[in-house]
């Protein structure tokens, strides 16, 4: 099994879907490989066909098909303020951050319940 993120650079909630990633594998006793894939580019973001960060994907396949965006606090400040950001990072968080639907509620990462099923 292949697990892949994908995400932006600085995005917030990349380290809390990375963790519950890896937490998923442990209680499922899943041995699987990780790729972590930085998009930092227009081309990148093509040849990935990245849909919104934090995307995560099992075989491929990403864990939620319909995609979602919406504006949230950390990246407007990041699109806004941050001198270091690049502009196409800039650009992203403009565009506004992945939301993810689990059982009625919204999520801007992918609680590890959903990450289970798909690893399941």
């Amino acid at each position: 099994m292949k697990v892949q993120l994908l995400y932006i650079l600085d995005c917030p909630w990349c380290v809390k879907t990375k963790k519950l990633i890896k937490e998923s594998l442990e209680e499922l006793g899943v041995n699987a490989e990780v790729e972590e894939i930085l998009i930092d580019t227009d081309e990148k973001a093509r040849k990935y066909n990245f849909v919104g960060s934090p995307t995560v994907r099992i075989n491929g396949k990403d864990i939620q098909e319909e995609v979602s965006k919406g504006q949230c606090l950390p990246c407007e400040e990041l699109a806004e303020y941050s001198k270091e950001t690049t502009e196409f990072v800039r650009q992203e968080c403009r565009c506004g951050c992945r939301i993810y639907f689990y059982k009625g509620e919204q999520y801007p990462y992918p609680p590890k319940e959903m990450i289970k099923e798909a690893i399941e």
